[in-house]
Protein backbone atom coordinates (compact mmCIF):
# COMPACT_ATOMS: atom_id res chain seq x y z
CA UNK A 1 0.00 0.00 0.00
CA UNK A 2 1.36 3.07 -1.05
CA UNK A 3 2.09 6.02 1.76
CA UNK A 4 -1.10 7.91 1.25
CA UNK A 5 -3.22 5.18 1.35
CA UNK A 6 -1.54 4.15 4.82
CA UNK A 7 -2.07 7.57 5.90
CA UNK A 8 -5.74 7.75 5.12
CA UNK A 9 -6.32 4.26 6.43
CA UNK A 10 -4.67 5.47 10.06
CA UNK A 11 -7.21 8.39 9.65
CA UNK A 12 -9.77 6.61 9.29
CA UNK A 13 -9.24 4.65 12.34
CA UNK A 14 -8.42 7.36 14.30
CA UNK A 15 -11.29 9.08 13.46
CA UNK A 16 -13.69 6.71 13.74
CA UNK A 17 -12.41 5.81 17.42
CA UNK A 18 -12.86 9.24 18.17
CA UNK A 19 -16.35 9.07 17.19
CA UNK A 20 -17.31 5.94 18.93
CA UNK A 21 -15.67 7.59 22.07
CA UNK A 22 -18.10 10.64 21.73
CA UNK A 23 -20.91 8.64 21.15
CA UNK A 24 -19.95 6.51 24.30
CA UNK A 25 -19.24 9.36 26.25
CA UNK A 26 -22.25 11.50 25.41
CA UNK A 27 -24.62 8.52 26.43
CA UNK A 28 -22.96 8.87 30.20
CA UNK A 29 -21.36 5.34 29.75
CA UNK A 30 -17.65 6.76 31.10
CA UNK A 31 -19.03 9.19 34.09
CA UNK A 32 -18.41 6.74 36.72
CA UNK A 33 -15.10 5.73 35.43
CA UNK A 34 -14.31 9.21 34.95
CA UNK A 35 -14.94 9.92 38.38
CA UNK A 36 -12.79 7.00 39.67
CA UNK A 37 -9.85 8.90 37.83
CA UNK A 38 -10.78 12.02 39.88
CA UNK A 39 -10.67 9.90 43.27
CA UNK A 40 -7.42 8.26 41.87
CA UNK A 41 -6.00 11.52 41.50
CA UNK A 42 -6.76 12.64 45.11
CA UNK A 43 -4.90 9.69 46.29
CA UNK A 44 -1.56 10.20 44.66
CA UNK A 45 -1.79 13.48 45.75
CA UNK A 46 -2.34 12.41 49.24
CA UNK A 47 -3.01 14.77 52.17
CA UNK A 48 -2.39 18.85 51.85
CA UNK A 49 -2.47 18.85 55.51
CA UNK A 50 -5.25 20.33 57.85
CA UNK A 51 -7.16 23.59 56.45
CA UNK A 52 -5.96 27.29 57.89
CA UNK A 53 -9.12 28.20 57.75
CA UNK A 54 -12.17 25.51 59.28
CA UNK A 55 -12.42 23.47 62.52
CA UNK A 56 -13.99 20.37 63.34
CA UNK A 57 -16.07 20.07 66.87
CA UNK A 58 -16.89 16.52 67.14
CA UNK A 59 -19.78 14.31 68.52
CA UNK A 60 -17.53 11.64 68.84
CA UNK A 61 -17.76 8.38 71.50
CA UNK A 62 -15.71 9.92 74.04
CA UNK A 63 -18.17 12.99 74.29
CA UNK A 64 -21.11 10.23 74.95
CA UNK A 65 -18.53 8.76 77.77
CA UNK A 66 -17.45 12.39 79.63
CA UNK A 67 -20.89 13.95 79.31
CA UNK A 68 -22.49 10.30 80.45
CA UNK A 69 -25.48 11.31 78.14
CA UNK A 70 -27.48 9.70 75.49
CA UNK A 71 -28.03 10.52 71.61
CA UNK A 72 -29.82 13.26 71.14
CA UNK A 73 -28.90 15.88 73.46
CA UNK A 74 -30.58 18.41 75.42
CA UNK A 75 -30.57 21.49 72.80
CA UNK A 76 -30.08 23.59 76.40
CA UNK A 77 -26.14 21.99 75.95
CA UNK A 78 -26.17 22.94 72.31
CA UNK A 79 -26.58 26.46 73.27
CA UNK A 80 -24.14 25.89 75.77
CA UNK A 81 -21.51 25.31 73.13
CA UNK A 82 -22.56 27.76 70.38
CA UNK A 83 -21.88 30.02 73.49
CA UNK A 84 -18.50 28.61 74.17
CA UNK A 85 -17.30 28.79 70.95
CA UNK A 86 -18.53 32.25 70.46
CA UNK A 87 -16.60 33.38 73.05
CA UNK A 88 -13.82 31.43 72.01
CA UNK A 89 -13.54 34.28 69.10
CA UNK A 90 -14.91 31.71 66.34
CA UNK A 91 -15.40 33.69 63.22
CA UNK A 92 -18.79 31.20 62.39
CA UNK A 93 -20.52 28.90 63.95
CA UNK A 94 -21.69 25.88 61.63
CA UNK A 95 -24.13 23.53 63.44
CA UNK A 96 -24.92 19.99 61.13
CA UNK A 97 -26.94 18.92 63.73
CA UNK A 98 -30.83 18.41 62.40
CA UNK A 99 -32.85 20.55 64.18
CA UNK A 100 -36.51 20.87 62.51
CA UNK A 101 -39.21 20.90 64.81
CA UNK A 102 -39.57 21.58 68.52
CA UNK A 103 -38.53 19.53 71.66
CA UNK A 104 -40.50 17.78 74.37
CA UNK A 105 -38.38 20.47 76.73
CA UNK A 106 -39.66 24.31 75.33
CA UNK A 107 -37.36 26.07 78.08
CA UNK A 108 -33.82 23.90 75.67
CA UNK A 109 -35.57 25.36 72.50
CA UNK A 110 -35.51 28.97 73.58
CA UNK A 111 -32.39 28.60 74.82
CA UNK A 112 -30.90 27.28 71.69
CA UNK A 113 -32.70 29.95 69.31
CA UNK A 114 -31.50 32.73 71.29
CA UNK A 115 -27.96 31.18 71.09
CA UNK A 116 -28.18 30.68 66.82
CA UNK A 117 -30.27 34.00 66.47
CA UNK A 118 -26.90 35.73 65.22
CA UNK A 119 -25.52 36.33 62.03
CA UNK A 120 -22.59 34.25 63.25
CA UNK A 121 -24.42 30.70 63.47
CA UNK A 122 -25.94 28.54 60.96
CA UNK A 123 -27.97 25.94 61.25
CA UNK A 124 -28.25 22.48 58.69
CA UNK A 125 -31.27 20.85 57.31
CA UNK A 126 -32.11 18.58 55.28
CA UNK A 127 -35.86 19.37 54.92
CA UNK A 128 -37.65 22.46 52.64
CA UNK A 129 -41.14 23.28 53.09
CA UNK A 130 -43.63 23.99 50.70
CA UNK A 131 -42.67 27.16 50.49
CA UNK A 132 -39.02 26.55 49.41
CA UNK A 133 -37.86 27.48 53.12
CA UNK A 134 -35.84 25.91 55.27
CA UNK A 135 -37.43 23.81 58.26
CA UNK A 136 -35.99 24.73 61.37
CA UNK A 137 -36.49 24.97 64.88
CA UNK A 138 -40.59 24.73 63.67
CA UNK A 139 -39.85 28.02 61.30
CA UNK A 140 -38.03 29.97 64.01
CA UNK A 141 -36.28 33.05 62.38
CA UNK A 142 -32.77 31.91 62.19
CA UNK A 143 -30.03 31.37 59.49
CA UNK A 144 -30.08 28.30 57.88
CA UNK A 145 -28.73 26.37 54.54
CA UNK A 146 -29.10 22.84 53.13
CA UNK A 147 -26.83 20.32 54.58
CA UNK A 148 -27.07 17.67 52.00
CA UNK A 149 -24.58 17.05 49.45
CA UNK A 150 -24.87 15.90 45.76
CA UNK A 151 -23.72 11.93 45.60
CA UNK A 152 -22.52 10.85 41.94
CA UNK A 153 -24.44 7.24 40.92
CA UNK A 154 -21.77 5.22 42.54
CA UNK A 155 -22.52 7.05 46.23
CA UNK A 156 -19.49 9.03 46.22
CA UNK A 157 -19.48 12.33 47.23
CA UNK A 158 -17.25 14.83 45.35
CA UNK A 159 -19.05 18.32 44.18
CA UNK A 160 -20.92 21.03 46.16
CA UNK A 161 -23.92 23.00 44.63
CA UNK A 162 -24.81 26.33 46.01
CA UNK A 163 -28.84 26.10 46.12
CA UNK A 164 -30.55 22.00 46.86
CA UNK A 165 -33.82 22.05 46.45
CA UNK A 166 -33.58 26.52 45.90
CA UNK A 167 -32.35 26.28 49.48
CA UNK A 168 -28.80 27.85 49.67
CA UNK A 169 -26.11 25.23 50.84
CA UNK A 170 -24.66 25.41 54.46
CA UNK A 171 -21.81 25.94 53.03
CA UNK A 172 -22.02 28.63 50.66
CA UNK A 173 -23.49 30.57 53.37
CA UNK A 174 -20.75 29.88 55.58
CA UNK A 175 -18.05 30.50 52.99
CA UNK A 176 -19.99 34.06 51.84
CA UNK A 177 -20.23 32.71 48.90
CA UNK A 178 -22.50 32.88 45.45
CA UNK A 179 -25.34 30.21 46.13
CA UNK A 180 -25.96 30.50 42.17
CA UNK A 181 -22.52 29.81 41.07
CA UNK A 182 -22.01 26.60 39.27
CA UNK A 183 -21.32 22.87 41.10
CA UNK A 184 -17.70 22.70 41.67
CA UNK A 185 -15.23 20.20 42.90
CA UNK A 186 -14.93 19.59 46.62
CA UNK A 187 -11.20 20.09 47.12
CA UNK A 188 -10.64 17.68 49.82
CA UNK A 189 -7.89 18.30 51.89
CA UNK A 190 -6.90 14.29 52.06
CA UNK A 191 -8.46 11.48 53.56
CA UNK A 192 -11.20 11.03 56.51
CA UNK A 193 -9.17 12.67 59.50
CA UNK A 194 -7.32 15.33 57.98
CA UNK A 195 -9.19 18.47 59.43
CA UNK A 196 -8.35 19.30 62.74
CA UNK A 197 -11.16 18.07 65.43
CA UNK A 198 -11.83 19.12 68.48
CA UNK A 199 -14.21 16.70 70.51
CA UNK A 200 -17.59 18.00 71.71
CA UNK A 201 -16.79 17.96 75.54
CA UNK A 202 -14.45 20.14 75.36
CA UNK A 203 -16.19 22.55 74.24
CA UNK A 204 -19.01 21.80 76.57
CA UNK A 205 -16.00 21.84 79.96
CA UNK A 206 -15.04 24.98 79.11
CA UNK A 207 -11.11 23.35 77.84
CA UNK A 208 -9.17 26.11 75.79
CA UNK A 209 -10.17 25.58 71.83
CA UNK A 210 -8.12 27.69 69.49
CA UNK A 211 -11.11 28.68 66.98
CA UNK A 212 -10.29 32.46 66.92
CA UNK A 213 -11.40 33.54 63.72
CA UNK A 214 -12.36 29.89 62.11
CA UNK A 215 -15.14 28.72 60.68
CA UNK A 216 -16.18 26.12 63.21
CA UNK A 217 -18.52 22.95 61.81
CA UNK A 218 -20.06 21.40 64.53
CA UNK A 219 -21.12 17.93 63.81
CA UNK A 220 -21.55 13.93 64.33
CA UNK A 221 -18.44 12.30 64.35
CA UNK A 222 -19.11 9.20 65.90
CA UNK A 223 -19.74 6.04 63.96
CA UNK A 224 -22.53 5.15 65.79
CA UNK A 225 -24.08 8.05 64.63
CA UNK A 226 -24.35 6.77 61.21
CA UNK A 227 -23.27 10.36 59.73
CA UNK A 228 -20.58 9.28 57.35
CA UNK A 229 -19.38 8.85 53.96
CA UNK A 230 -17.68 7.85 50.64
CA UNK A 231 -16.02 10.74 49.13
CA UNK A 232 -13.37 11.49 46.46
CA UNK A 233 -10.49 11.80 49.05
CA UNK A 234 -10.48 7.85 49.94
CA UNK A 235 -9.28 6.09 52.87
CA UNK A 236 -12.47 5.01 54.13
CA UNK A 237 -15.67 6.94 55.48
CA UNK A 238 -15.93 11.06 56.11
CA UNK A 239 -18.01 12.33 58.76
CA UNK A 240 -20.00 14.64 57.22
CA UNK A 241 -18.87 17.49 59.69
CA UNK A 242 -15.63 16.79 57.60
CA UNK A 243 -16.93 16.85 54.62
CA UNK A 244 -18.77 19.88 54.99
CA UNK A 245 -15.07 21.58 56.77
CA UNK A 246 -13.81 20.86 53.20
CA UNK A 247 -16.62 22.01 51.25
CA UNK A 248 -15.99 25.39 53.71
CA UNK A 249 -12.61 25.90 52.54
CA UNK A 250 -13.36 25.02 48.97
CA UNK A 251 -14.97 28.20 48.64
CA UNK A 252 -13.09 30.36 51.06
CA UNK A 253 -10.29 29.64 48.60
CA UNK A 254 -12.14 30.44 45.24
CA UNK A 255 -12.97 26.74 44.19
CA UNK A 256 -9.25 25.65 43.32
CA UNK A 257 -9.98 22.54 41.39
CA UNK A 258 -11.91 23.46 38.32
CA UNK A 259 -13.13 21.63 35.08
CA UNK A 260 -10.55 22.06 31.80
CA UNK A 261 -12.72 23.66 28.95
CA UNK A 262 -14.56 21.38 26.86
CA UNK A 263 -12.32 21.99 24.29
CA UNK A 264 -9.50 20.66 25.73
CA UNK A 265 -11.59 17.32 26.03
CA UNK A 266 -12.06 17.25 22.19
CA UNK A 267 -8.84 17.60 21.75
CA UNK A 268 -7.40 15.15 23.73
CA UNK A 269 -10.01 12.90 22.07
CA UNK A 270 -8.99 13.87 18.76
CA UNK A 271 -4.78 13.26 19.72
CA UNK A 272 -5.01 10.36 21.66
CA UNK A 273 -7.40 8.55 18.60
CA UNK A 274 -4.76 9.47 15.87
CA UNK A 275 -1.75 8.61 18.30
CA UNK A 276 -1.34 4.63 17.34
CA UNK A 277 -2.45 4.71 13.69
CA UNK A 278 -0.01 7.35 12.95
CA UNK A 279 2.59 5.64 14.71
CA UNK A 280 1.85 2.67 12.02
CA UNK A 281 2.81 4.72 9.39
CA UNK A 282 6.86 4.96 9.40
CA UNK A 283 9.66 2.40 9.96
CA UNK A 284 9.41 -1.41 8.42
CA UNK A 285 5.09 -2.28 8.02
CA UNK A 286 6.13 -5.63 9.55
CA UNK A 287 7.21 -3.66 12.92
CA UNK A 288 3.87 -1.37 12.80
CA UNK A 289 1.97 -3.33 15.30
CA UNK A 290 4.90 -3.11 17.73
CA UNK A 291 5.24 0.64 17.22
CA UNK A 292 1.49 1.34 17.66
CA UNK A 293 1.55 -0.55 20.80
CA UNK A 294 4.70 1.09 22.34
CA UNK A 295 2.75 4.69 21.05
CA UNK A 296 -0.30 3.55 22.97
CA UNK A 297 1.74 2.97 26.00
CA UNK A 298 3.57 6.03 26.18
CA UNK A 299 0.14 8.12 24.82
CA UNK A 300 -1.39 6.15 28.02
CA UNK A 301 1.44 7.03 30.98
CA UNK A 302 1.46 10.90 29.01
CA UNK A 303 -2.25 11.15 29.72
CA UNK A 304 -1.98 9.45 33.60
CA UNK A 305 0.68 11.81 34.29
CA UNK A 306 -0.57 15.19 32.68
CA UNK A 307 -3.83 14.94 34.09
CA UNK A 308 -2.07 14.08 37.52
CA UNK A 309 0.15 17.34 37.04
CA UNK A 310 -2.76 19.51 35.48
CA UNK A 311 -4.45 18.07 38.51
CA UNK A 312 -1.95 19.41 40.93
CA UNK A 313 -2.80 22.91 38.95
CA UNK A 314 -6.20 22.83 39.93
CA UNK A 315 -7.42 21.70 36.26
CA UNK A 316 -9.47 18.59 36.19
CA UNK A 317 -8.90 17.32 32.93
CA UNK A 318 -10.99 14.51 31.11
CA UNK A 319 -9.44 10.93 31.09
CA UNK A 320 -11.67 8.58 30.60
CA UNK A 321 -12.37 9.58 26.71
CA UNK A 322 -9.15 9.93 25.58
CA UNK A 323 -8.10 7.14 27.66
CA UNK A 324 -10.58 5.18 25.67
CA UNK A 325 -9.70 6.55 22.46
CA UNK A 326 -6.89 5.74 22.47
CA UNK A 327 -7.43 2.03 23.54
CA UNK A 328 -10.13 2.00 20.76
CA UNK A 329 -7.77 3.44 18.52
CA UNK A 330 -4.93 0.78 19.06
CA UNK A 331 -7.16 -1.80 18.85
CA UNK A 332 -8.38 -0.70 15.60
CA UNK A 333 -4.78 -0.41 14.64
CA UNK A 334 -3.59 -3.12 15.23
CA UNK A 335 -6.42 -5.41 14.08
CA UNK A 336 -5.86 -3.44 10.69
CA UNK A 337 -2.37 -3.54 10.75
CA UNK A 338 -2.47 -7.15 11.52
CA UNK A 339 -5.10 -8.23 9.06
CA UNK A 340 -3.09 -6.46 6.03
CA UNK A 341 -0.31 -7.79 7.22
CA UNK A 342 -1.62 -11.25 7.05
CA UNK A 343 -3.26 -10.36 3.46
CA UNK A 344 0.54 -8.68 2.56
CA UNK A 345 2.61 -12.07 3.52
CA UNK A 346 0.24 -14.09 1.55
CA UNK A 347 0.55 -12.52 -1.36
CA UNK A 348 4.19 -12.04 -0.59
CA UNK A 349 4.45 -15.41 -0.23
CA UNK A 350 2.29 -16.45 -2.76
CA UNK A 351 4.72 -14.46 -5.37
CA UNK A 352 7.89 -15.35 -3.83
CA UNK A 353 7.59 -19.39 -2.98
CA UNK A 354 8.06 -21.08 -6.34
CA UNK A 355 10.95 -18.72 -6.84
CA UNK A 356 13.11 -18.64 -3.78
CA UNK A 357 14.13 -20.75 -0.86
CA UNK A 358 11.56 -20.73 2.42
CA UNK A 359 14.86 -18.78 4.17
CA UNK A 360 14.65 -16.03 1.73
CA UNK A 361 10.92 -15.74 2.03
CA UNK A 362 10.98 -14.99 5.58
CA UNK A 363 13.70 -12.62 5.10
CA UNK A 364 11.31 -10.70 2.11
CA UNK A 365 8.50 -11.27 4.62
CA UNK A 366 10.09 -9.80 7.62
CA UNK A 367 11.33 -6.44 5.60
CA UNK A 368 7.99 -5.71 4.89
CA UNK A 369 7.48 -7.73 1.33
CA UNK A 370 9.91 -5.76 -0.45
CA UNK A 371 13.43 -6.28 -0.48
CA UNK A 372 15.67 -3.40 -1.13
CA UNK A 373 17.72 -2.97 -3.60
CA UNK A 374 21.62 -3.67 -2.48
CA UNK A 375 24.93 -4.93 -4.59
CA UNK A 376 26.17 -7.79 -3.66
CA UNK A 377 28.99 -9.92 -4.82
CA UNK A 378 27.19 -13.02 -5.95
CA UNK A 379 26.95 -16.14 -8.15
CA UNK A 380 24.90 -16.55 -10.90
CA UNK A 381 23.44 -19.85 -12.61
CA UNK A 382 22.12 -19.82 -15.84
CA UNK A 383 20.31 -23.16 -17.27
CA UNK A 384 19.19 -23.76 -20.80
CA UNK A 385 17.44 -27.05 -22.55
CA UNK A 386 18.36 -27.76 -25.45
CA UNK A 387 16.27 -30.26 -27.78
CA UNK A 388 12.83 -29.02 -26.32
CA UNK A 389 12.10 -27.49 -29.49
CA UNK A 390 11.75 -30.80 -31.17
CA UNK A 391 10.10 -32.70 -28.58
CA UNK A 392 8.06 -29.55 -28.37
CA UNK A 393 6.93 -29.49 -32.17
CA UNK A 394 5.25 -33.19 -31.86
CA UNK A 395 3.66 -33.18 -28.87
CA UNK A 396 0.03 -31.51 -27.87
CA UNK A 397 -0.33 -28.11 -26.71
CA UNK A 398 -0.86 -29.63 -22.84
CA UNK A 399 1.82 -32.01 -22.71
CA UNK A 400 4.57 -29.21 -23.57
CA UNK A 401 3.35 -27.46 -20.41
CA UNK A 402 3.23 -30.38 -18.76
CA UNK A 403 6.17 -31.53 -19.83
CA UNK A 404 8.10 -27.75 -19.46
CA UNK A 405 6.90 -28.04 -15.56
CA UNK A 406 8.35 -31.13 -15.13
CA UNK A 407 11.46 -30.00 -15.73
CA UNK A 408 10.98 -26.65 -14.10
CA UNK A 409 10.36 -27.94 -11.59
CA UNK A 410 13.05 -30.58 -11.21
CA UNK A 411 15.90 -27.67 -12.07
CA UNK A 412 14.41 -25.28 -9.50
CA UNK A 413 14.20 -28.17 -6.82
CA UNK A 414 18.55 -28.32 -7.23
CA UNK A 415 18.58 -24.73 -7.13
CA UNK A 416 16.11 -24.51 -4.07
CA UNK A 417 18.18 -27.55 -2.46
CA UNK A 418 21.65 -25.63 -2.19
CA UNK A 419 19.97 -22.19 -1.04
CA UNK A 420 19.71 -20.57 -4.87
CA UNK A 421 16.80 -18.15 -5.74
CA UNK A 422 15.45 -18.60 -9.12
CA UNK A 423 15.27 -15.28 -10.72
CA UNK A 424 13.07 -16.35 -13.61
CA UNK A 425 12.16 -18.86 -15.85
CA UNK A 426 13.17 -17.84 -19.83
CA UNK A 427 10.81 -20.38 -21.54
CA UNK A 428 13.13 -23.25 -20.95
CA UNK A 429 15.85 -21.50 -19.36
CA UNK A 430 16.61 -20.78 -16.05
CA UNK A 431 18.07 -18.04 -14.28
CA UNK A 432 18.90 -18.43 -10.68
CA UNK A 433 21.12 -16.84 -8.03
CA UNK A 434 23.19 -17.96 -5.32
CA UNK A 435 24.34 -15.09 -2.53
CA UNK A 436 21.56 -12.94 -3.14
CA UNK A 437 19.25 -11.84 -1.98
CA UNK A 438 20.74 -12.99 1.01
CA UNK A 439 24.72 -12.89 1.65
CA UNK A 440 25.94 -16.58 1.32
CA UNK A 441 29.82 -16.52 2.15
CA UNK A 442 29.62 -20.06 -0.27
CA UNK A 443 27.42 -18.89 -3.41
CA UNK A 444 30.64 -20.19 -5.56
CA UNK A 445 30.36 -23.73 -4.40
CA UNK A 446 26.49 -23.75 -3.78
CA UNK A 447 26.10 -22.92 -7.69
CA UNK A 448 28.07 -25.36 -8.74
CA UNK A 449 26.73 -28.00 -6.52
CA UNK A 450 23.61 -27.21 -7.74
CA UNK A 451 24.67 -27.26 -11.28
CA UNK A 452 26.16 -30.49 -10.99
CA UNK A 453 22.96 -31.92 -9.64
CA UNK A 454 21.03 -30.45 -12.42
CA UNK A 455 23.43 -32.87 -14.99
CA UNK A 456 23.01 -35.41 -12.59
CA UNK A 457 19.97 -35.98 -11.27
CA UNK A 458 17.67 -33.43 -12.67
CA UNK A 459 18.53 -33.96 -16.04
CA UNK A 460 17.92 -38.04 -15.73
CA UNK A 461 14.58 -37.40 -14.01
CA UNK A 462 13.03 -35.51 -16.77
CA UNK A 463 14.16 -37.97 -19.46
CA UNK A 464 12.83 -41.40 -17.15
CA UNK A 465 9.55 -38.99 -16.46
CA UNK A 466 9.04 -38.06 -19.81
CA UNK A 467 9.42 -42.32 -20.89
CA UNK A 468 6.60 -42.67 -18.37
CA UNK A 469 4.48 -40.32 -19.80
CA UNK A 470 4.96 -41.95 -23.50
CA UNK A 471 6.64 -38.59 -24.17
CA UNK A 472 9.95 -40.12 -25.07
CA UNK A 473 11.41 -39.31 -28.60
CA UNK A 474 14.46 -39.63 -30.78
CA UNK A 475 15.32 -36.21 -29.48
CA UNK A 476 18.50 -36.21 -27.51
CA UNK A 477 18.28 -33.43 -24.49
CA UNK A 478 20.69 -31.65 -23.22
CA UNK A 479 21.69 -28.29 -20.77
CA UNK A 480 23.50 -25.90 -21.00
CA UNK A 481 24.90 -24.42 -17.96
CA UNK A 482 27.08 -21.04 -17.42
CA UNK A 483 28.23 -19.75 -14.06
CA UNK A 484 29.74 -16.44 -13.34
CA UNK A 485 30.68 -15.16 -10.01
CA UNK A 486 30.57 -10.87 -9.72
CA UNK A 487 28.73 -8.00 -8.63
CA UNK A 488 24.89 -7.69 -9.02
CA UNK A 489 22.12 -5.47 -7.97
CA UNK A 490 19.51 -7.19 -5.58
CA UNK A 491 15.94 -6.13 -5.05
CA UNK A 492 12.28 -6.42 -5.51
CA UNK A 493 10.87 -4.87 -9.16
CA UNK A 494 7.72 -4.43 -10.28
CA UNK A 495 4.27 -2.05 -9.30
CA UNK A 496 1.60 -2.35 -6.70
CA UNK A 497 -0.08 -5.08 -8.45
CA UNK A 498 2.45 -7.37 -9.36
CA UNK A 499 6.20 -7.70 -7.57
CA UNK A 500 9.00 -9.58 -8.75
CA UNK A 501 12.40 -10.47 -7.49
CA UNK A 502 15.49 -9.32 -9.84
CA UNK A 503 19.32 -9.70 -10.04
CA UNK A 504 20.96 -7.75 -12.70
CA UNK A 505 24.24 -6.92 -13.65
CA UNK A 506 27.51 -7.99 -15.98
CA UNK A 507 27.77 -11.16 -14.09
CA UNK A 508 23.99 -12.34 -15.59
CA UNK A 509 25.19 -11.39 -18.96
CA UNK A 510 27.91 -13.51 -18.83
CA UNK A 511 26.64 -16.37 -16.97
CA UNK A 512 23.86 -16.12 -19.59
CA UNK A 513 26.92 -16.16 -22.51
CA UNK A 514 28.99 -18.76 -20.88
CA UNK A 515 25.59 -21.50 -21.25
CA UNK A 516 25.40 -20.95 -25.29
CA UNK A 517 29.22 -21.90 -25.35
CA UNK A 518 28.17 -25.89 -25.04
CA UNK A 519 26.24 -25.36 -28.55
CA UNK A 520 29.59 -25.81 -29.60
CA UNK A 521 31.29 -27.72 -27.36
CA UNK A 522 30.87 -30.97 -26.01
CA UNK A 523 31.13 -29.57 -22.58
CA UNK A 524 27.85 -28.71 -20.49
CA UNK A 525 28.82 -26.76 -17.74
CA UNK A 526 30.86 -23.87 -18.09
CA UNK A 527 32.72 -21.70 -15.18
CA UNK A 528 34.25 -18.40 -15.74
CA UNK A 529 37.66 -17.57 -14.28
CA UNK A 530 36.33 -15.71 -11.19
CA UNK A 531 34.08 -18.59 -10.36
CA UNK A 532 36.73 -21.04 -10.27
CA UNK A 533 38.72 -18.27 -8.08
CA UNK A 534 36.17 -18.24 -5.64
CA UNK A 535 35.68 -22.08 -5.67
CA UNK A 536 39.07 -22.96 -4.45
CA UNK A 537 39.45 -26.65 -3.36
CA UNK A 538 35.63 -27.20 -4.62
CA UNK A 539 36.86 -26.41 -8.11
CA UNK A 540 38.01 -29.92 -8.68
CA UNK A 541 36.71 -31.74 -11.62
CA UNK A 542 37.07 -28.54 -13.54
CA UNK A 543 39.02 -28.50 -16.80
CA UNK A 544 40.46 -25.48 -18.39
CA UNK A 545 38.65 -24.77 -21.57
CA UNK A 546 40.83 -21.84 -22.92
CA UNK A 547 40.41 -17.86 -22.61
CA UNK A 548 36.90 -17.23 -24.78
CA UNK A 549 35.78 -13.93 -26.46
CA UNK A 550 32.24 -13.65 -25.31
CA UNK A 551 29.80 -11.42 -26.94
CA UNK A 552 29.74 -7.68 -25.46
CA UNK A 553 32.75 -7.69 -23.66
CA UNK A 554 36.09 -6.31 -24.78
CA UNK A 555 38.55 -8.63 -22.96
CA UNK A 556 38.72 -12.84 -23.12
CA UNK A 557 37.15 -14.33 -20.35
CA UNK A 558 39.26 -17.72 -19.24
CA UNK A 559 36.95 -20.33 -19.10
CA UNK A 560 36.78 -23.84 -16.98
CA UNK A 561 34.11 -26.24 -18.21
CA UNK A 562 33.21 -30.03 -17.61
CA UNK A 563 31.12 -32.89 -19.27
Amino acid sequence: MSARGRLLRALVVGLLAAALTVAVSAAGALDRVEDALVDARFDVRGSQGPPEDVVVVGIDERTFERLNRRWPFRRAIHAEAIAALRAAGARTIVYDVQFSEGSPRPRDDRALIDAAASDDVLLGTSEVSAAGEPVVLGGRRVRAGHALFPADDDGVLRRLRGRIAGVPHLAALAAEADPDRPETWIDFAGPPGTVDEIPFWQVVEGAPLGVRDKVVVVGATAPSLQDVHRTAAGGGLMAGAEVHANAIQTLLDGSPLRDAPAAVGVLLVLAAALLAPLATLPGPPARAVLRALAASALGIAALLCGGQLAFLGGIVVPMAAPLLALVLSTAGAVALTYGVEVRSRRHVRATFERFVPPAVVDEILRRGGALESRRLVATVLFCDLRGFTSLAERLEAEQVIAALNRYLELVSGAVFDHGGTVVSYQGDGVLAVFGAPLEQPDHAARALAAARAILDEALPGFDAWLRAQGLAGPERLEVGIGLNTGPVMSGSVGSRRRIEYAAVGDATNVAARLQALGRDAPERLFVSSATYDALGDAAAGLGLHGPVRLRGRREPVTVYAAR
